[in-house]
């Protein structure tokens, strides 16, 4: 196992540690990709839920998301064990997001809202237990401005690496049609449950712990006086919020509207596929830009190329003809975004390193809570945005003839609702103060200081 040198230092991080620390993103992402793309629809279609019920529900879970989000982030900045500060809340949030999952992705026809409701508050309290404490652990070991890119570089990586393997599955020759069908989800849950119980332990072995942090403990309750006095972090919260809403949106209508709308429901598994596929492949043309003019330069113009991609496909009729050109305005899509999913939590572990300089504070857990439920409002708020808007409209799931107004409806919730929240992303992001001179200085500083208290 890998051992820091000193109080406040950072251990040198090997490739195969960064694999170990990156593999718990596999199953996570399968999850995530899972309850963000697949599941409201099959709800709607296989359950028989209402688009209006669907929306209400994934909004309802914003109730509690935020309690445990912050939670999450203020135990393991509170925890002390020989392991370390998060470590141990791994292990925890894999057994709740594993269990959690099961249950939502093995629902019985005519299950109803309780199970989904319970269900969909179950795993997003496994997904924060998980998943706050692993980025602000991921943001610790890594302190440079271009370590931490290439650490959640590897993290992006893994995650493309799980929503592929989650895409694929329904084209294995196990099954009798390449749909989403339940003997299929039942699958998926059983594969995810053996992955979280090799990466997890995996990662805990061979990844180091978090530098010792003698230095103010976060308090909660000033959160709200940190934003107000915390410009980096005030543009990190607005762009991911709108960013997040339009992922929210697009994505829980993905299942929608290319099975049920434009009829592909035995090739959603390609233009899945396609997408994940173009998102990886780029990974390395952004990590060059990136390099180039800055992460969150880089984070602006993906998203407003993002942005071009979704509208022409409104153009497109239902029809067999229209894969083909479903198929390449996906893969722009995809190719253009795999910036974000690398440059979001890199940019916010420059915010983390600043807030500590100004400070002296550890608020990496808090921060990165915020992290956690941003990505939840990609998948909840949004998700529920835009079954209500589908809904509004008369748009009804389990029926394959709709009105005009109908149509209208879940074009414009799919695809310009979207577009139109990222380019009010991109306004923000584009402001953002931090460049790789700025956060060079600042980490220098910390180092100085860390290397101080451990004398």
């Amino acid at each position: 196992m890998a051992d820091l040198t000193k109080a406040g230092a950072r251990a040198k991080l090997s490739p195969w540690t960064l694999i170990c620390y990156s593999a718990p993103g596999v199953p996570a992402a399968m999850t995530l990709y899972a309850v963000g793309v697949i599941v409201p629809g099959f709800y709607g279609a296989y359950v028989g839920l209402s688009a209006t019920v669907l929306g209400v529900v994934l909004l309802a879970t914003r109730l509690t998301d935020v309690l445990f989000d912050f939670g999450a982030g203020l135990l393991s900045d509170l925890t002390h064990t020989a392991i370390g500060r998060r470590k141990p809340w791994l292990i925890v949030g894999a057994v709740v997001l594993g269990a959690a999952f099961f249950v939502q992705m093995t629902p019985a026809k005519g299950s109803g809202v309780p199970y989904f409701l319970w269900g969909s508050v179950a795993f997003f309290l496994g997904w924060s237990l998980l998943n706050v404490p692993y980025d602000a652990w991921g943001s610790e070991l890594a302190g440079d401005y271009q370590t931490r890119a290439s650490l959640f570089g590897y993290r992006a990586a893994a995650g493309y690496v799980g929503s592929l393997t989650f895409s694929l599955i329904p084209a294995l020759p196990l099954f009798h049609s390449t749909e989403y069908s339940p003997e299929v989800l039942r699958f998926i849950a059983w594969t995810v449950l053996a992955l979280l119980a090799v990466t997890v332990p995996l990662a805990l072995l061979v990844a180091p712990k978090e530098a010792p942090d003698a230095r103010v403990k976060p308090d909660l309750r000033g959160f709200a006086s940190t934003l107000r006095r915390n410009r980096p972090l005030q543009i990190y919260i607005g762009s991911a919020v709108l960013n997040g809403l339009s992922d929210g949106v697009f994505t829980a209508l993905v299942f929608i509207y290319q099975a049920n709308y434009m009829g592909f429901s035995k090739q959603i598994w390609i233009i899945l596929v396609t997408y994940i596929g173009a998102n990886f492949l780029a990974l390395p043309i952004w990590s060059r830009v990136v390099r180039k003019i800055g992460k969150h330069k880089a984070w602006a113009t993906g998203l407003f190329l993002t942005a071009l991609c979704y509208p022409p496909m409104a153009f497109l009729p239902p029809q067999a003809s229209s894969l083909i050109p479903m198929l390449l305005l996906v893969a722009l899509a995809g190719a253009t975004y795999s910036i974000a999913n690398v440059a979001s939590p890199a940019v916010l572990g420059d915010v983390v390193d600043y807030e500590t300089f100004r400070t002296g504070a550890a608020k990496g857990g808090a921060f990165f809570a915020v992290q956690g439920l941003i990505n939840k409002f990609n998948v909840a708020v949004g998700g529920g945005i835009g079954f209500l808007l589908i809904g509004w409209f008369g748009y009804d799931p389990a029926r394959t003839i709709h009105a005009p107004l109908a149509v209208f409806g879940i074009k414009f919730a799919h695809l310009c609702v979207p577009s139109l929240l990222k380019f009010g992303a991109i306004a923000l992001i584009w402001r953002f103060p931090l460049d790789a001179r700025g956060q060079s200085i600042i980490k220098r500083r910390l180092d100085s200081l860390a290397a101080r208290a451990a004398s």
